[in-house]
């Protein structure tokens, strides 16, 4: 807690998160990076980040906790990535190539294997990660004669945070999936016995691109006549339009007008047992 507010603090892929009511801060993995802060409002009084000294002490322990994730992975990684040699050379990370010049996929840019060391292997012109990073330019065509080399004190000032508000109100997005799901909820609304049932959990529900539905019902198991009324309307809330048809097709179960006797599963399973005791055609029962 910093004065009377509460904050989480956590990482996440090597970038220290500071949360609170309201508020975050982000210093990401990249040493040259500026600390993020991002309100829900914007210049709020009662948001404590827009105290200058609340804001530094923060800052600091932000601070504090990426000093010992940016040590955790530097341990994690060769001696000589960290550590050039009395020639600048310096080991990849992930790769393992050792060179004392450098390329950065990003922007193009020639990199010191010194540059590299100091700065966690992130480029300090784009902030691009190790993974872009390249001890040939490959991509090149004039092998990198025409590249310019990344000028280290053109480096944004880190202690300088950079201010953003963010909408965090929930947002309603509807995708294929989420439409489905609400379709086939409608439809078991919709079903009086177990057969309906048991129909619209089989029944295929396709969502084109622009969002309209599809549904096809098993006909021996969802009556020809019978409107999917729940789901129409549930369409219509969401402003989508409906197509209908029967098919025909395997259905999990013989004897279907079993299920119309009955809307309770446990009294269907058994008149489906009984059934299909009198066939003899029960499954081997486990001993």
């Amino acid at each position: 807690m910093i004065g009377n507010h509460p904050y989480r603090l956590e990482v996440a892929l090597h970038d220290v998160i500071m949360a609170g009511d309201g508020w975050n801060i982000t210093l990401p993995e990249n040493p040259g990076a500026r600390p993020i802060v991002q309100t829900v409002t914007e210049n709020d009084e009662k948001c404590p980040v827009f105290g200058p000294a609340f804001l530094q002490k923060a800052l600091n322990v932000v601070s504090d906790r990426a000093v010992r994730v940016r040590g955790e992975i530097s341990t994690d990684w060769p001696r000589r990535s960290t550590k050039p040699d009395h020639d600048g050379v310096v080991r990849h990370p992930l790769w393992g190539g050792e060179s004392d010049a450098w390329f950065c996929l990003h922007c193009s840019g020639k990199l010191t294997g010194i540059q590299l060391a100091q700065n966690l292997w992130h480029c300090p012109g784009c902030g691009a990660s190790p993974l872009d990073i390249f001890d040939t330019a490959f991509w090149c065509d004039d092998e990198a004669k025409s590249l310019q080399p990344v000028k280290t004190e053109g480096a944004v000032d880190g202690d300088k945070p950079d201010f953003g508000v963010v909408d965090d109100r929930p947002k309603l997005e509807l995708n294929g999936e989420k439409i489905t799901l609400l379709i086939r909820s409608a439809l078991l609304d919709d079903a009086t016995n177990i057969s309906e049932k048991l129909g619209a959990l089989q029944a295929e529900i396709t969502v084109d691109d622009e969002n309209d539905v599809w549904i096809s019902l098993e006909e021996d198991l969802w009556p020809q006549d019978k409107e999917p009324v729940q789901a129409l309307i549930v369409a219509a809330k969401l402003g989508l339009e409906v197509e209908l048809e029967s098919t025909w097709s395997t259905i999990p179960f013989h004897w279907p007008g079993l299920g119309e006797l009955t809307s309770s599963t446990s009294e269907y399973t058994q008149m489906m047992l009984d059934a299909y005791a009198q066939c003899d055609s029960l499954p081997n029962s486990k001993t």
